[in-house]
């Protein structure tokens, strides 16, 4: 018999294998098999039984063993990792060892002296705890369970407004009929307060998966899926390919978040992903946010979305009331050698202090400063390996790039003048906390970013701290601003609120505006009222303005226009193509090989498509690797997708030593 069979390796196409028919008897779509592939053995995937070889049948190899009879994804969920793989133009075998545990491909036996595996509990009834929802919460409810509708649902509610409990109520009603759920999260940070207040409700029927699991605790959580006892999936982008069975809702919470999009080999959107297979199921889908993605909000305003609206906070609690401080201006610096803290700012934290209430700081910039130099003759320590300059931490003392991990030893002198006189520009985390605890030496004080979180334990020891008030001051990153519920947050500080506004990137508006909206949205979500002081360089630049105003409306209609003007997302696709090589001129020269080859079929076949570059990207070296870019766009995604397919068969590709990766509606430009 002929098998069709999908190795995880960079190459497009399955391939066919001989088998014997007693062994043949043992396999189906999804079965996992040894066979040879060039000089080595490898495995692969069980994708078809085609009655006819694409060469002969005497040329064929066979397949050398049976590793796992038992498919490791059905045919529905073949359908889906099919679309994947033609979508984001990326090899069927690696999407399929993506989305799949590797421990899945591995026999039972020997798992099975790895890991002992967690017993079956029984499912218990949803525990009932009665929480009277309010006007909106309630439409919204009602609007996601009416089965005529099978369009996507945009959840369109301001921070604090409720969305978490509309995701409970619409999971009880899916539950009752013995359909399941996934909820997807943009964060790791996220799914330990999501999954308590879960699990509360629905006990001993959640499986979490996300990136920081081991490889036991995953093959546990695929158990408690597989078996049936978990109903309901809850963690970040790879639980989108969970197989749940009967699967009657996908919620996507903060579907703005980029997080959601995977940056290196199968390049996807967990987003865009919910959605398709919410679709090829029959499932409904929910997207919650604040400030929904661009794309996202032109779904709804053209209709493609159901849009719903969430317009006030729970127990019509106040938003927050925001000033603005012109960080300019030397009147408004704490000391002259503190110019990026505001004395407005530090009176606030100050009152928030002695009432024994809690506030938050936002910086999105790791370490303590940008970079250290020598202020004789202005030498600056960069990576080795990249086209950046070391980031200075001050404890311990060292210089790391936060691209490859490269750590230095600081200086005591200069490497090229050997002058002593060393300095550091920039701010970070790092500085932002000494300073304070300087100004407030008894407040307690604490960090949240990836210098001090290096796994789940550091992250629920800060979360107990901040719910249970024994911290006064929270200083963070982007990881405080997704979705956190903090009851005592009462000031919330923006600290350089402009500074992302000066990327070279069409989003840099977008998620200004995000990200100022959202960490701002954590101040007042208790009884106490709120209050967000935003510093900034411009401070009356619309996109601050918008987002200190809750005016949506008129951002999205801004944004639109100019995407529309420039043919960025949502009115054209985009596709990315990154080329790299440890020689400069050897990637240079390959990148215009490549985009002279797009060029002439643009213009024989693809008139409407345009390509931007090649060009050098703007960070143009990490890891060794020299880094060169260009940007097709295009009406359809078909065109880029025959494009690319023309492009896989040109023969110098092939053979080139050249790295090409492909990025599908990418989210990072640089």
């Amino acid at each position: 018999m002929i098998v069709d069979v999908a190795i995880p390796v960079r190459v497009a196409n399955s391939f066919h294998y001989l088998i014997d028919e007693s062994s043949a008897r043992d396999l189906s779509m999804g079965s996992v098999v040894s066979v040879p592939f060039g000089s080595r053995t490898t495995y692969g995937f069980v994708v078809g039984f085609p009655e006819k070889a694409e060469v002969e049948s005497s040329k064929l190899k066979n397949v050398l063993d049976v590793l796992v009879a038992n498919p490791v994804f059905d045919e529905q969920m073949f359908k889906f990792l099919k679309w994947v793989s033609d979508y984001y133009c990326h090899p069927l075998g690696e999407v399929i060892a993506t989305a799949i545990p590797k421990a899945f491909w591995t026999p039972r036996k020997k798992i099975a002296k790895e890991i002992k595996r967690s017993p079956e509990a029984r499912a218990q009834n949803p525990l009932q705890i009665e929480y009277e929802l309010n006007p909106f919460q309630k439409s919204a409810v009602e609007s996601i369970l009416e089965l005529s509708e099978t369009r996507p649902y945009l959840l369109h509610g301001v921070t604090g407004s409720g969305k978490t409990e509309v995701y409970l109520n619409v999971l009880e009603s899916m539950i009752q009929k013995d359909k399941t759920g996934i909820i997807l999260v943009p964060e790791i940070a996220l799914t330990p307060q999501l999954t308590q207040r879960f699990s509360s409700r629905f006990p001993n029927q959640i499986a979490v998966l996300h990136s920081d699991l081991t490889p036991k605790e995953r093959i546990q959580q695929w158990d408690l899926i597989t078996s049936g006892t978990a109903k309901i999936v809850i963690g970040a982008r790879s639980a989108v390919f969970a197989p749940l069975k009967n699967i009657g809702v996908i919620v996507v919470d903060e579907e703005h978040e980029t997080s959601f999009k995977q940056e290196d080999s199968l390049r996807y959107n967990a987003r865009d992903l919910a959605v398709v297979r919410a679709k090829l199921l029959g499932a409904k889908v929910i997207l919650g946010s604040a400030t929904p993605s661009v794309e996202t909000y032109q779904n709804a305003i053209s209709a493609r979305y159901v849009h719903l609206k969430l317009p006030e906070r729970v127990n019509k609690r106040a938003m927050p009331k925001t000033q603005f401080v012109d960080i300019k201006d030397k009147h408004q610096w704490y000391s002259q050698d503190i110019s990026w803290l505001s004395r407005t700012l530090v009176d606030s934290l100050s009152k928030t202090l002695q009432q024994g209430q809690q506030a938050m700081l936002y910086l999105n910039r790791l370490g303590f400063a940008h970079f250290l130099f020598c202020s004789d003759c202005g030498h600056t320590w960069r990576c080795r390996n990249c086209d950046v300059s070391l980031t200075y931490y001050q404890n311990p003392p060292i210089l790391k790039c936060h691209y490859c991990g490269e750590q230095k030893k600081v200086p005591h002198s200069c490497e090229v003048c050997q002058g002593i006189r060393l300095d550091t520009m920039g701010l970070g985390t790092e500085q932002v906390e000494k300073t304070l605890q300087s100004i407030f030496p008894k407040a307690r004080i604490c960090r949240m970013d990836r210098g001090v979180i290096k796994n789940k334990k550091d992250l629920e020891r800060i979360l107990n701290r901040i719910h249970e008030r024994e911290v006064d001051f929270i200083i963070g990153t982007q990881m405080i601003a997704k979705g956190h519920d903090f009851p005592g947050i009462a000031l919330v500080g923006v600290l350089l609120a402009d500074a992302s506004l000066n990327l070279p990137d069409f989003r840099a508006n977008e998620r200004t505006f995000q990200v100022v909206t959202q960490v701002s949205g954590r101040a007042g979500r208790a009884d106490t009222p709120g209050e967000v002081i935003i510093q900034a360089l411009n401070p009356g630049h619309p996109v601050l303005l918008a987002a200190s105003h809750q005016d949506q409306e008129e951002f999205y209609r801004t944004e639109l226009a100019t995407r529309k003007l420039f043919q960025f997302p949502p009115f054209h696709r985009a596709v990315m193509l990154r080329f790299q090589h440890t020689n400069p001129q050897r990637v240079e020269t390959f990148a215009n090989q490549v985009v002279r080859i797009i060029q002439s079929e643009l213009n024989r076949r693809f008139p409407k498509c345009q390509i931007l570059g090649p060009t050098e990207a703007p960070i143009s070296k990490v890891k060794k690797m020299y880094r060169w870019q260009c940007l097709v766009k295009t009406e359809s995604v078909k065109e880029i997708q025959t494009l690319l397919k023309m492009l896989f068969d040109w023969e110098k590709l092939q053979k080139s030593n050249v790295k090409m990766a492909v990025d599908v509606d990418p989210i990072n430009l640089l």
